[in-house]
């Protein structure tokens, strides 16, 4: 999600339709709605869907109802009173206001298709809402799956399909090949994945599990801090015992990977999440950093152990931890006597 300076720039036409007429509307498209730099759009991701309210309170009478992966245009984002303790933030929409954590920021920037590739590929980043791997270039192969602004993919191919249309072979370790409107995703450079302050030896990430907040550390200077959502509580298989949850303790980033296929749980409830972006291990049970493209529910646990953040603050992490990760092959995995930064989660962090 943008910075709240960022969203004070934040413009683009009106989106279509009566705003309060309560009149059933067409599902909107990124296609129907403003795209370019200037433009912020927000995904439902809610399960229920999400109300518009005439004011940012949970009182503030509801106007219509956005169903889940329906897409909105964002104005600004301000502080209201939350539905939640954790989170008082909105958006206001052309509409009414909708609550922060029930709709996911996204891009609707469609980009200039490459001409070319080195060998090895690049790392292409999804920079429209959301766009369907298929498995073949062509607009009526099968779908794959759905992938979502913000997540990152391998791209290894041009196709230029018989319409004249490009498409990118996007895919992930386990997914390599599915294909997509190349129109869809940003190119990242090298230099974005270059280290930051790579010559500072004394490096802590402190994770505050009580305030759900993330703290870079160096020496005793605090130079970076983010909200988490860190591993919640599942009832487990027997429907009566709680499982989960991010332990408090001291272990360090072992393996970092640009993109992975997340995948796990059990057939009755799992997850399979292809593109999940700035991946940082620091448990052998697979828990990490990471970006989450799937909601923007920050502040309190949520997740199945790993400890989720909003894409730029995973990017940062990524880019400031050890150990360093080149841009290709985009991955590295370390031994105990070269392990990386230190990860200190804490019940109750100390101020």
């Amino acid at each position: 999600m943008p910075s709240r300076r960022a969203f004070l720039k934040w413009s683009g036409a009106t989106a279509a339709g009566a705003a309060l007429s309560g009149v059933a509307r067409p599902r909107l498209e990124a296609a129907d709605l403003p795209q370019g730099p200037d433009v912020w759009l927000g995904r439902v991701a809610w399960p229920w869907g999400v109300k518009v309210h005439a004011r940012p309170r949970p009182e503030g009478r509801v106007l219509r109802t956005i169903m889940p992966e329906d897409l909105v245009v964002l104005r600004r984002e301000i502080v209201g009173y939350g539905f939640m303790p954790h989170n008082h933030l909105w958006y206001e929409t052309d509409e009414g206001y909708v609550y922060a954590p029930h709709v996911v920021p996204c891009r609707n920037w469609p980009q200039t298709p490459l001409t070319s590739l080195p060998p090895e590929g690049v790392w292409g980043e999804v920079y429209v809402p959301y766009v369907e791997g298929r498995n073949a270039p062509a607009a009526n192969a099968k779908v794959l799956y759905r992938m979502y602004y913000s997540a990152v993919y391998r791209i290894s191919e041009i196709v230029r399909a018989a319409d004249g249309a490009v498409w990118y072979r996007a895919g992930t370790e386990v997914t390599p090949n599915m294909y997509a409107p190349a129109t869809a995703f940003r190119i990242i450079a090298p230099e974005e994945v270059t280290p930051i302050s790579p010559n500072v030896s004394e490096k802590t990430l402190l994770v505050d599990l009580s305030r759900q907040t993330i703290t870079a550390r160096e020496g005793k200077a605090e130079v970076f801090r983010a909200r988490i959502a860190s591993g919640a509580q599942f009832y487990g298989e027997d429907g009566k015992t709680l499982t989960g949850g991010t332990g408090p303790g001291q272990r360090f980033i072992w393996q970092k990977r640009i993109s992975r296929q997340m995948q796990g749980g059990t057939r009755e409830s799992g997850w399979d999440l292809p593109g999940v972006a700035w991946v940082s291990y620091f448990s052998s049970i697979g828990e990490a950093l990471h970006a989450a493209y799937w909601h923007n529910d920050f502040g309190r646990p949520k997740s199945r152990g790993c400890i989720n953040m909003r894409p730029e603050d995973a990017k940062w992490l990524f880019r400031w931890t050890q150990p360093q990760v080149s841009y290709y092959p985009g991955d590295i995995t370390v031994n105990w006597e070269n392990r990386g930064t230190l990860v200190d989660i804490r019940a109750e962090a100390s101020a």
